[in-house]
Parts: C-alpha cells; sequence; structure tokens
C-alpha cells in the first residue's frame, strides 16, 4: 500500500515533468520576446518595394541572442480585392492573433555572417548570403541575384503576393517604401499577437511537445510502478535503500 507522502509526491512530480518537458520541448522560451541589441540595426534593415497603394507602415525589430536582427514589416491590413472574402478572412485572422489584424512579415538578418532568411510564395523559405560585390546567393535555389544588397548589408525584397509574401527577384509596379523604424517594445509584441507569428506551426509545436510531455510522464510513471511493486516505496524498502547506500558510501571509503 502506497502512503498518502508517496501519493503526493506522485501526483506533484506527474504535474512538474509534463509541464516542464512540455514548454522546455516547444521552445517556449526562445517563441517569446527577444531582449537583444545590436549596434547594426540600422546598417542592415532590409528596403522594401511594394505597390505604390499598398505600402507597409513601418518596421519594427528585435535582436535575438546570437545577434541575429528580426525585422518585422507591418502593414495595416491584407487585402484580397474583394470585400466580403476581405471581412471574413479579417475577422478570423483577429481570432487567430487575439484581435490583431495588421499583416506582419519578417526579414531575419545575422550580420556575423551576411545570412539572412523570409518567406516567398506559398510561404516556403529563402535562406541565403549576401556576398561582397552585393549579390546574393539564394542557397535553394542554388542561385546568385545580382545587385540585391544596397551597400553591402541593406537586402532588397519585393513584395510578390496580395498578402505580401517577398522576393529577392525585382517586382514590377513596385517602389521603394520610406519606412520608419523602432524596437519593439514589450507592448507591440503583445498588441500584435506575435507570439503566434512565428515561422513555425504553432498547432505543430503544441502537438509534438505535448506528445513529447506525455511520453515523459509516462516514462517516470513506469519507473514509479516499477519502484512501488519492487517494494522501494514502504518504509521497509526505504530503509533498506537507505542500508545499501550507506553500505556503498563506506566501501567506497576504504
Amino acid at each position: 500500500m502506497v502512503s498518502k507522502k508517496w501519493l503526493t509526491i506522485w501526483l506533484v512530480l506527474n504535474f512538474i515533468i509534463f509541464w516542464f518537458v512540455g514548454l522546455a520541448s516547444s521552445g517556449y522560451s526562445m517563441e517569446g520576446y527577444l531582449p537583444g541589441q545590436s549596434a547594426k540595426v540600422d546598417q542592415y534593415v532590409p528596403f522594401v518595394y511594394a505597390k505604390p497603394d499598398d505600402l507597409p507602415k513601418g518596421v519594427l525589430y528585435m535582436v535575438d541572442y546570437d545577434g541575429t536582427i528580426h525585422y518585422y514589416i507591418v502593414w495595416e491590413d491584407e487585402y484580397f480585392s474583394n470585400s466580403f472574402i476581405d471581412r471574413l478572412y479579417r475577422f478570423f485572422r483577429g481570432l487567430v492573433y487575439s484581435g490583431a489584424t495588421q499583416d506582419i512579415e519578417v526579414v531575419k538578418v545575422n550580420p556575423d555572417n551576411g545570412t539572412f532568411y523570409f518567406q516567398t510564395h506559398g510561404h516556403t523559405d529563402v535562406n541565403g548570403r549576401i556576398l561582397p560585390d552585393g549579390s546574393c546567393l539564394w542557397l535553394e535555389e542554388d542561385r546568385t541575384i545580382p545587385n540585391c544588397a544596397e551597400n553591402g548589408t541593406h537586402i532588397k525584397v519585393y513584395v510578390v503576393t496580395w498578402n505580401h509574401m517577398l522576393s529577392l527577384l525585382p517586382e514590377g509596379g513596385t517602389v521603394r517604401a520610406n519606412l520608419t523604424m523602432r524596437h519593439m517594445t514589450p507592448e507591440d509584441y503583445v498588441s500584435l499577437g506575435m507570439f503566434r507569428r512565428t515561422q513555425y506551426s504553432m498547432a505543430g509545436v503544441t502537438f509534438s511537445s505535448l506528445t513529447i510531455a506525455l511520453l515523459a510522464t509516462l516514462l517516470f510513471n513506469g519507473v514509479f510502478y516499477w519502484a512501488w511493486r519492487k517494494g522501494y516505496l514502504s518504509r521497509e524498502g526505504q530503509r533498506k535503500v537507505r542500508r545499501e547506500v550507506r553500505k556503498s558510501l563506506e566501501e567506497l571509503r576504504k
């Protein structure tokens, strides 16, 4: 018979293990507000080219722990050119992003190695590197895009879809947007629903994290059940374990 003390310990450990493993495996801390700083924020801000009637209103930035600068290009909204679909789409986006309907696209730049990241058609990834001559190596396509970085640091990105996906390739009918930039505050982070605006599927992250947490909890319960069946959780069993531990320590001292 398991004592109330061990039953309480079992319940508490189940709770701690499940949530600790779940949060740790989800990358919870890395999904949060990024407090880093960089002196190269202005030097590497991307130049954004968009349609004259659909220009972004500004850029917010954060810096992560390895010095990568996250530039968040902010549009007031997304417009599909159909008023009914626009309203319906805006309603669901408001639900997903906790009431925020702004559209935000991220461009990540690491000044230390000149690498960058953003998303293009179909939300597919674009990873690249700025080359010394101002061109860019597009890794997924294994091709070089000439004249894609002003002064060898400011990559040029062109809006190519109605929902503001970006490209390294020049897009006709676009103009360079003159954007103000500032550091993203914690208030911005909350009001824009930034926790849910990651490049990963939050549903997928949640599912995989809870699966890992469940497996870890089941493993713990298996060990706990084995210890109970062996009698290690009874008072006599605990005394036996302590005697064995003391005996082992005494042998080590000899």
